[in-house]
């Protein structure tokens, strides 16, 4: 990246209130993101979510499955398509192309996976011993384990640990020049920054305008790249999604219904009804579980690479039968065909 990219970090919490998965169901009890922040600075009231006293850590924007809270990400994912140098603001020791970003606990796998899905590449600076001793107490070493399971190669992501040594100074009159001016043009923008920031501190939070929700982080992108063949991962390589696995389904539709990212669809294939799974949509909110009358969903092992590609997954399939009793036609898995007076859900 030649040129330093214009780019200023977000100064306060975005928050999409209508993302939330508790405005969806009254099944959802999702709390997680008022359990894990430090500052016990989220509260729920008037179906929207407020923030006071937030610092930006970014913790809530990590764990919330429907990106209710968003930092940075959706202004690095606007930026024209180029490499990408990351790293956070307590961070000083960097290229002069970084972009700092709100403390890096923002980001997850599958957000930096998106990152790559907008962008060629991306560096990210994370000096260990720096977060370490960091008030946030992010746990850097966590965040790279958690990223070796996609096998990114490392043309396209880069995690610099160690501190960054610049290139040795030029000797000459015009290089010195130039870097005194460099100098005080930095001092300048920092107390530019520092005074905007102080003035916009007050505000904590604030709620986007939008009628319609914001698409959810997804495993989309993760999807398109292995598709497309850019991530050579080993097709047995474990991925940190599980299978989903059915039991028993009526077919009644209430987990489709039910699922804010359309991830199960029952589908019309010749004569019988099939509930398949796309895999590629699903985060794991769970709602589809808690809604199934029959109890007939559940997770299962860690799905391999391979089966994530091979999407959708045939969860359940049934031909139409009649009931012996009330005689209405019905849909069963597993099928009741075998059965000589096959009987329908309601009336066993």
């Amino acid at each position: 990246m030649s040129e330093k990219m214009t780019y200023k970090k977000a100064n306060a919490l975005s928050i999409l209130s209508a993302n939330c998965l508790n405005l969806k169901s009254p099944l959802a009890d999702c709390q997680i993101c008022q359990t894990v922040c430090p500052q016990n600075a989220l509260s729920f009231h008037d179906e929207k979510w407020e923030a006071i006293n937030c610092t930006l850590c970014g913790v809530c924007a990590m764990v919330c499955p429907t990106q209710v809270f968003q930092i940075d990400l959706p202004y690095l994912l606007a930026l024209p398509s180029q490499d990408l140098i990351l790293t956070c603001t307590q961070n000083t020791a960097v290229p002069e192309n970084a972009l700092h970003i709100n403390c890096m606990q923002q980001l997850t796998p599958l957000s930096v996976v998106h990152l790559l899905y907008r962008h060629p590449s991306v560096s990210i600076y994370l000096p260990t011993e720096q977060c370490q001793q960091c008030t946030h107490q992010w746990y850097a070493q966590g965040f790279i384990q958690q990223l070796n399971n996609y096998q990114i190669p490392s043309d396209k992501l880069q995690i610099i640990t160690t501190a960054y040594q610049p290139p040795a100074a030029e000797n000459g009159r015009r290089e010195l020049f130039r870097d005194l001016l460099h100098r005080t043009e930095d001092s300048t923008k920092k107390a530019i920054t520092h005074a905007v920031e102080k003035i916009t501190a007050e505000f904590s939070s604030r709620e986007l305008e939008q009628k319609e929700p914001a698409v959810f982080p997804n495993r989309l992108p993760l999807y398109a790249l292995y598709l497309k063949q850019q991530l050579p991962i080993p097709k047995a390589q474990e991925l940190p999604f599980r299978h989903l696995q059915c039991t028993a389904c009526t077919f009644c539709g209430a987990c489709m219904h039910i699922c804010p990212t359309q991830a199960l669809e029952i589908k019309n294939v010749q004569e019988e009804k099939h509930l398949v799974f796309h895999p590629e949509l699903c985060i794991n909110c769970n709602l589809c579980n808690a809604i199934c009358i029959q109890h007939g969903l559940s997770w299962e092992n860690f799905m391999t690479a391979e089966q994530f590609v091979q999407s959708p997954t045939l969860l359940a399939h049934s031909r139409e039968q009649i009931c012996s009793q009330c005689e209405h036609e019905f849909y069963q898995w597993p099928s009741a065909s075998d059965s000589a007076e096959p009987v329908c859900a309601f009336c066993r």
